[in-house]
């Protein structure tokens, strides 16, 4: 019996999707893909962890639906004045199970928006949910609240820059190394089989084109 009342206990991901394409004179404009987790089996918090991701979904559709649509449609008439061709906005959510241990689940999530002229926007960052709780785990709790971990963490984020950097992997700034610190992810982190995943923001220490350039500390640096 207990047997089974574990296994029922396990939390499951249904990712919810919705995809759009909205119009100017009957002529597509942006076209959009959101995708949402909803947790069910985690009781309460999972109930709050779900409502948490339903309202974020919300924003990123207002954001697309109004914004973002209006700007494209400003695009759409310019290149209409003109002649010239119009390619439709894209925008897209997405996300994926992480890592669910010890009533931690991880969930890693992705955004981007690509305009006509082919700019495009990236996020990327993960949550870190203690389920029965239905609240986050804080940066700390991750690396067991040791002294000096958010040291650790920028040590390990350093050498591997260097490393990729004289590999050729990536470009980044010239001074990506004193960005560090002001740049490094608060929140946002997202833990993995191989330890945590830090994904630095679009344009805070590397160029547009690197995307957001993502590094993974090991938790047993942050306990020792």
């Amino acid at each position: 019996m207990k047997k089974v009342e574990a296994a029922d206990s396990v939390p499951q991901v249904v990712w919810q999707r919705e995809e759009r394409t909205l119009t100017l004179e009957g002529e597509p404009v942006l076209a959009y893909s959101l995708t949402w987790p909803q947790v069910n089996g985690g009781g309460l918090g999972g109930f709050w962890i779900s409502r948490y991701y339903a309202r974020l979904a919300g924003a990123w559709r207002l954001r697309w639906q109004r914004e973002l649509y209006w700007k494209a449609c400003l695009a759409w008439a310019a290149k209409r004045a003109a002649s010239r061709p119009f390619t439709p906005w894209s925008c897209r959510v997405a996300g994926e199970v992480a890592l669910y241990r010890d009533g931690l689940l991880s969930l890693r999530l992705e955004g981007e928006e690509v305009r006509e002229d082919g700019k495009t926007s990236r996020v990327r960052w993960g949550d870190v949910w203690k389920v029965r709780e239905g609240a986050p785990c804080l940066p700390g709790e991750l690396f067991g609240e040791k002294k000096g971990w958010k040291r650790t963490i920028l040590s390990q984020i350093t050498g591997q820059g260097r490393a990729r950097q004289q590999a050729g992997d990536w470009f980044p700034d010239p001074d990506w190394e004193k960005k560090l610190r002001r740049a490094l992810p608060a929140d946002g982190l997202c833990l993995t089989e191989q330890g945590v995943e830090a994904a630095f923001p679009q344009c805070t220490i590397a160029p547009a084109a690197e995307g957001t350039p993502v590094f993974v500390i090991a938790r047993e640096s942050g306990e020792g």
